[in-house]
């Protein structure tokens, strides 16, 4: 690789230098004075204009002029700008303009605006592997959270939804896990703003989106109007990401909202509703077969049921029924969005400002819900003479979530014949006699929610000001300044009316707020220069960022009036605790891009960093790239043999390394946490981590290769790339002996872990006539995650975790042998024959990673009707029902269970899937909680289909319209998560469980105005 690389490195300064000094040969003729304008006749600097066939080119200056020549009449003058059709134009045509050129927008997708890092490109000039989603593909979506929109339509980006719970993160990751403990996350940026909090949870008190402890929760992302949005770009290999290094090792999201453009005042206002109602889940048995369930338990242990042991059977009502899955998650939400802005500016400034409203309730059984209301605003300006350039951009959201505390999906599996109240209408706790808690219900009334409230405030604030000047005509020195801050501020309740009486507990209340705040300065200066018959494009920037975070959350019990569960004062305990963290960045950058005729070119990039979470000995690291591109389709031989099949054609590659900073601070300190506890009256310290100044940032190292294809004049586009990421230096806690006082220490180890496969995309234009479109994408990814080495891990403490040779996400679990037909009880291969089970009995390897994973969108468009058709896919295993009947056994205790346990084991010699139902601990309880868990047999085909958006819209006609003084008129009907083709055993194959609120089927519709 490294003779490769040198080789690439060495021939391309000799091309450079070729070029750079070859002698141009100047013809007689004239010089020639023009200038470069976009439609509305805004100059566009950095424009290429040459003569074709020659040798001559030259770049516009700052007000989009040119000076080229010596040219003659009869040539033919080339101008290309990115973003624009190419024109070729002889000089004889172009004098009659006067030498002045106006170039159109391109709508091709080679030559759309692809936004990079510090910069734009396109994806024919591009070195790097940029993906991109429109506005006009997220528009489509009738989602709140922008992530959603990504689901299935980038390659290599795999984005997973928590839960269906308004506001619920989604987990996201690009190409593939690359650290063993630290974040894998990518590296989220707004407006050239990173975003302070990241993809981690906003709440801090557990909501029915989850908790921050158990990796889900509240998504800050519902802080970001997709409304607002213009283009996502997903930066993958290290071309395009090691200009950000130390947080470039899992990937960069770039998040671009839109902006003004020339022309006249536009008021657009937007907005739909609709609904949305769980997809898929599993039914509950009703009370005749739960009693059924239980009976049978009983007499397959050879008890006698009592009241003592059975006061569900004895006690209880056994005619009462309550179906908990249509009562706690079979409601409708509703959901109402509406988006108003106004656009418009001139030739030297341009404005956009807008706002947004967007409201969703819940399929739970409340009215309550998340509301979020949000401002837009953007600036551009610059000056007559193009040479100052001023862009200011802020988008302020603040959202309201007052659901519930918990996801009541988790209590669908509630004993169906529960009393939910006593005869004066309170919440019911017991019957029989016997209070429900003191049988080991968990939960005794699930309609407990009513009383209790979560109330969850959060805001975000994001600003940039760009501020640039040409002090020459090549060169543009700028500075960019970010301001990014999100608070929250939370609240949960619960009075005494929620609470179970006897559990002899007073009301209690949590509070919680916290303040994320970020700051970044980023000079840079960039020259672009014509070299010999190529251009030169140099960037040198720095980068200062501070970021802190500011929490407190207190628990408040004791009170004795619960109309003051809102006040710390009144409670009668409280304890607290309170966070601070600072982090600061600082790091210089660079990049050359050489691009000799459109047809080479070569990019080399990198990055100096330091970063506060490392210790003074390896607080600075480099990172750095190169990527280079030959576009063949330019070559002479190319374009005279295969020109009317092959109309596009690039090879590409790059290699680089980058890094990842995502340990979290002040892991390199010793530290202390206050304790209870104290010593002569004084308060006391206990130290809970190690001093360890020595250890360093895990690296990356990428290598990419691509082919990109275009055919039939680009009708046809296919892109095929294979990557291969080495993520070594891993951060593992280090076991040390006990006498230290500490179990482990944060330190690096020399384990590898390889994320490698292919990505492909293909694009067609089926269709393409005045009346009928018909457009068909689709992209494959197939990757592949191992660990290549973990020196001393049968000694470790991850010796039961993570396999060499393997995924990292492989785990060695018990073999599953079925249903005994004899016993009727859940078997277990015993590999030594001990007759006892332990780890040497765990011969059999699951892996929950993805095989390959896509998606297939059809857009079709008849006169003034549009339909798109979106199907994701995904291809993997995953834990199946049987994961959630190893902690609550069928027949067992008082939990309800799905009808699918009905094909339960009854009689020796019957085959079955699920075992014999039982009341009491022996050898199938043994089974279920201990053995099951950790076998093969909660495994199985999660692979799924979904259709995961249809839109279809109409467009009112113009002749119509222009009576009613309105511009464009669009009504439209939406859906999303419509239908999901699988053999998945169990509720929804993406989050995989049954305590879980799948995602939401939604239909909208709605109408679209601009006057």
């Amino acid at each position: 690789m490294k003779k490769t690389i040198l080789f690439i490195v060495l021939a391309t300064l000799c091309l450079f230098f070729r070029a750079a000094g070859q002698t141009i040969n100047k013809p007689p003729g004239k010089i020639i004075t023009g200038k470069v304008t976009d439609e509305q006749g805004t100059p566009l600097p950095g424009a290429t204009v040459k003569l074709k066939g020659g040798s001559i080119v030259v770049n516009t200056a700052v007000d989009g002029t040119y000076t080229i020549g010596p040219a003659s009449t009869n040539d033919i003058v080339v101008i290309s700008f990115i973003g624009y059709q190419l024109i070729e134009i002889r000089l004889s045509e172009l004098q009659k303009q006067q030498f002045n050129i106006r170039l159109k927008n391109n709508t091709g997708v080679l030559d759309e605006v692809q936004i990079i890092a510090y910069g734009t490109t396109t994806k024919r000039l591009s070195t790097g592997n940029v993906s991109s989603v429109k506005a006009a593909d997220i528009e489509k979506q009738p989602v709140s959270n922008p992530l959603a929109a990504l689901e299935g339509r980038v390659p290599g980006l795999s984005v997973t939804q928590s839960s269906g719970v308004s506001g619920a993160g989604f987990k996201v990751q690009i190409r593939g896990q690359s650290s063993l403990l630290q974040g894998s996350e990518p590296f989220y940026i707004v407006d050239g703003v990173p975003f302070v909090t990241g993809n981690s949870a906003l709440n801090q008190i557990s909501s029915a989106a989850g908790s921050s402890s158990s990796g889900t929760g509240l998504s800050p992302f519902q802080l970001i109007n997709p409304a607002d949005i213009e283009s996502i770009e997903i930066l993958k290999d290290a071309d395009a990401t090691a200009i950000y290094g130390s947080r470039g090792a899992n990937g960069v999201i770039l998040i671009t909202t839109k902006k003004g453009k020339p022309g006249s005042v536009k008021l657009n206002f937007n907005t739909y509703t609709g609904f949305s109602r769980v997809s898929r889940t599993m039914d509950m048995l009703n009370t005749q077969q739960y009693l059924q369930m239980r009976r049978e338990g009983f007499k397959n242990s050879g008890l006698t049921p009592t009241t003592t042991n059975a006061p569900d059977l004895l006690l209880w009502d056994t005619t009462r029924y309550t179906d908990f899955k249509k009562l706690l998650i079979g409601g409708t939400a509703h959901t109402t969005d509406a988006q108003l802005s106004l656009s418009g500016g001139n030739v030297n400034t341009q404005f956009i400002i807008g706002g947004g409203y967007h409201h969703e309730t819940t399929v739970f059984p409340t009215d309550l819900g998340d509301t979020r209301g949000s401002l837009h605003l953007s600036l551009n300006h610059h000056s007559t003479d193009n040479k100052l350039n001023i862009a200011f951009t802020a988008g302020y959201a603040t959202n309201k979530n007052n659901l519930t505390t918990t996801d009541l999906s988790s209590y669908i599996n509630s004993n169906p014949m529960l009393q939910l109240y006593t005869p004066d209408g309170k919440l019911n706790w017991a019957e029989g006699g016997k209070a429900y808690s003191s049988l080991g219900i968990l939960n005794p009334n699930p309609l407990a929610f009513q009383y209790q409230t979560y109330t969850g405030k959060f805001n975000n604030l994001n600003s940039n000001l760009m501020i640039g000047y040409h002090f020459v005509p090549d060169l543009l020195l700028k500075v960019s300044m970010g301001y990014n801050t999100v608070n929250s501020n939370e609240v949960a309740a619960f009075p005494s009316t929620s609470i179970n009486p006897y559990s002899l507990q007073l009301p209690y209340s949590n509070f919680a707020n916290r303040t994320f705040q970020s700051w970044i300065i980023e000079p840079q200066a960039q020259y672009i220069k014509t070299v010999g018959i190529g251009k030169l494009d140099v960037l040198i920037g720095g980068t200062w960022q501070d970021q802190s975070s500011n929490g407190l959350t207190v628990a408040a019990t004791n009170y004795n009036n619960y109309l003051l569960l809102n006040s710390i004062a009144a409670a009668g305990i409280t304890q607290s605790s309170n966070s601070y963290s600072q982090y600061r960045y600082e790091g210089i950058y660079g990049r050359i891009n050489y691009n000799l005729q459109d047809k080479y070119i070569v990019n080399i990039s990198g990055r100096r960093d330091g970063s506060s979470r490392f210790g003074p000995q390896n607080r600075f690291s480099n990172f750095a790239a190169l990527g280079a591109a030959w576009i063949f389709s330019e070559e002479k031989f190319i374009k005279s043999t295969l020109s009317n099949i092959v109309s596009f054609g690039k090879l590409r590659g790059s290699y680089g390394i980058t890094g990842n900073d995502q340990i979290g601070d002040y892991q390199f300190l010793d530290t202390w946490t206050p304790v209870s506890d104290t010593y002569q009256s004084v308060s006391s310290l206990n130290p809970t981590s190690l001093y360890n100044p020595s250890f360093q940032w895990e690296k990356n190292k990428k290598a990419e290769l691509a082919l990109d294809l275009g055919f039939l004049n680009n009708r046809i586009l296919l892109s095929a790339a294979y990557f291969r990421s080495l993520s070594k230096n891993q951060l593992v806690n280090y076991t040390l002996p006990t006498q230290t006082g500490f179990t482990s220490i944060l330190e690096n180890l020399n384990a590898t872990i390889v994320n490698k496969g292919w990505e492909f995309q293909l694009s067609s234009k089926n269709i393409n006539s005045h009346a009928f479109t018909w457009n068909s994408s689709f992209n494959l990814t197939i990757p592949k995650n191992q660990l290549l080495a973990f020196p001393g891990l049968e000694s470790s403490t991850y010796a039961g975790t993570y396999i060499i040779g393997q995924s990292v996400s492989s785990r060695l679990v018990y073999h599953y042998l079925g249903v005994d037909p004899q016993t009727g009880v859940y078997q277990f291969q015993d590999v030594n024959n001990d007759g006892k089970y332990n780890q040497a009995d765990r011969n059999t390897l699951v892996n929950t990673d993805p095989k390959f994973y896509g998606g297939f969108q059809n857009s079709v468009s008849y006169q003034n009707f549009q339909l798109d058709i979106f199907f994701e896919f995904k291809k993997q295993n995953g834990v199946n029902y049987l994961s959630n009947l190893a902690g609550t056994v069928p027949g067992y205790k008082y939990y309800n269970q799905p009808v699918i346990v009905l094909s339960r084991w009854q009689n020796p010699g019957d085959i079955a899937n699920i075992q014999k139902y039982t009341s009491a601990g022996g050898p199938a309880l043994t089974a279920s909680n201990l053995y099951l868990r950790s076998s093969n047999a909660i495994y199985s085909d999660a692979s799924y289909i979904r259709l995961k958006n249809v839109a279809l819209s109409y467009n009112i006609p113009q002749q119509l319209l222009k009576k009613l003084h309105v511009a464009n008129c669009r009504v439209y009907f939406q859906g999303q998560n419509l239908l999901t083709m699988t053999n998945y055993v169990g509720a929804d194959p993406e989050n995989q469980s049954l305590f879980v609120l799948p995602p939401l089927r939604t239909v909208t519709a709605g109408i679209q105005l601009t006057l």
